[in-house]
């Protein structure tokens, strides 16, 4: 499955340019004074030793304040933040977390023109595992389904920061499965009754409760769409392969099945007034 996912999203990987773009964005909001002290490049992975790396240098043509004075090189764009992070943390005594367990603390950097220099052979840190997934199927519920694209955008910045490459995306699925739906004539009324309420989607999803707390605006479901379509271009500009669960099939299946009852079910169908 994973060959699949690779080989899916392998289609969707942007260019090394956009990359480097996307991680000099990340550089511009997290430390925006030191925005000309590096400069990233996205290399192949040969130049990594056969897997994914990033290499921290120090630049050849610094030459003061306003110069770049640390070149980072990654396979991807991921690899690249990854890299800034490991120096900013291991040369800097730099902390980035999320902003609830201490957040970006900063102070410690020095000046521009001023960064410490690494080795003069330079460092190269391979990546342990092809995949480093985040995320589960209820913090949609718990967390995500309160955010605007200003809190997704520092998330992403997060992910990349930490070397994440493979991180959920469920933001916007009930719009798409509505279209589906609506293909095979089931009414707005019958989806309204199926899918529940914001802080429930995650269940929903694992098709273990159906309706509970809904049902969804339609301004709602648009502007879902529209946020994941923002999620979704930030991650893979950084060279992630966002994914979904396999759920999709399995909530098909149960909806059709013990809604409509259209053809004999394959599994045993239940109502019940509990919560779970």
């Amino acid at each position: 499955q994973l060959d699949r996912l690779r080989e899916l999203h392998q289609r969707e990987r942007r260019p090394a340019a956009e990359q480097v773009d996307a991680a000099r964005g990340l550089l511009a909001r997290l430390l925006p004074s030191h925005s000309a002290s590096f400069e990233f490049r996205v290399v192949s992975t040969e130049q990594c030793g056969g897997k994914a790396c990033f290499i921290i240098n120090n630049h050849p043509s610094f030459d003061g304040e306003g110069t770049p004075e640390i070149l980072i090189l990654g396979a991807s764009g991921v690899e690249i933040s990854t890299g800034l992070h490991w120096y900013l943390k291991n040369y800097c005594a730099a902390h980035i977390s999320w902003a609830k367990t201490g957040g970006s603390q900063l102070s410690s950097v020095p000046y521009p023109g001023s960064l410490p220099r690494v080795p003069a052979g330079g460092i190269l840190i391979q990546r342990p595992v092809d995949w480093s997934y985040y995320q589960n199927a209820v913090t949609s519920s718990y967390s995500f389904a309160w955010w605007d694209w200003e809190r997704w955008e520092k998330e992403i910045d997060w992910m990349a920061l930490q070397g994440i490459n493979l991180p959920l995306a469920f933001t916007g699925q009930e719009t798409i499965w509505q279209k589906v739906f609506q293909r095979y004539n089931i009414s707005k009324s019958d989806l309204d009754n199926f899918f529940g309420g914001p802080a429930f989607l995650s269940w929903s999803r694992m098709a273990n409760m159906h309706g509970w707390g809904g049902p969804l605006p339609q301004t709602w479901l648009d502007d879902q769409l529209t946020l994941q379509k923002k999620i979704l271009s930030r991650m893979y500009a950084f060279g992630m392969s966002p994914g979904d669960t396999n759920t999709t099939v399995l909530l098909f299946l149960s909806f059709v099945f013990c809604t409509f009852l259209l053809y004999p079910p394959p599994f045993p169908c239940s109502s019940s007034s509990l919560f779970w």
